[in-house]
């Protein structure tokens, strides 16, 4: 049930050629993650997520949705490795591709994301990394 707690709080993103926010917290008795992220420059981009533990199966699953439209439900969970992973459980979008994210070099102030595709969920190709670092009074 904790396994997001990492990811709680304010954060500056930053990655090649960008920067963003997002503000996760917990909502609804505690049971909700929801997540608001936001790029002001140089084109507006806005999105938001709801995640919740699913007691029966142990994982976690996650609505997404975005200014351009999108919507896409996710599946995951930590791995043995500490990272943390949500995955489409089939395949999405026109190019019909799996997409993943993966939350990693977790520390109490700063972790590494990653989203990529892959047309058979085995092979990965990254799409995009940004750098997460806990906004000061986050």
């Amino acid at each position: 049930m904790h396994d997001l707690d990492f990811w709680l709080g304010t954060w500056v993103c930053t990655w090649e050629g960008g920067e963003g926010s997002n503000t996760v917290s917990r909502a609804l008795g505690g049971l909700v993650i929801v997540e608001r992220f936001e790029i002001a420059e140089p084109t507006a981009f806005s999105g938001m997520s709801v995640s919740v533990y699913d007691a029966h199966t142990g994982g976690w699953q996650q609505t997404w949705v975005d200014s351009t439209g999108s919507y896409w439900h996710f599946v995951g969970g930590r791995q043995p490795d500490g990272s943390f992973v949500f995955a489409t459980p089939t395949r999405v979008d026109a190019d019909q591709v799996f997409k993943r994210m993966t939350f990693f070099d977790l520390a109490p102030d700063a972790f590494r994301w990653r989203w990529e595709s892959s047309p058979d969920g085995v092979e990965w190709k990254e799409l995009w990394a940004i750098a997460y670092q806990r906004r000061s009074g986050g």
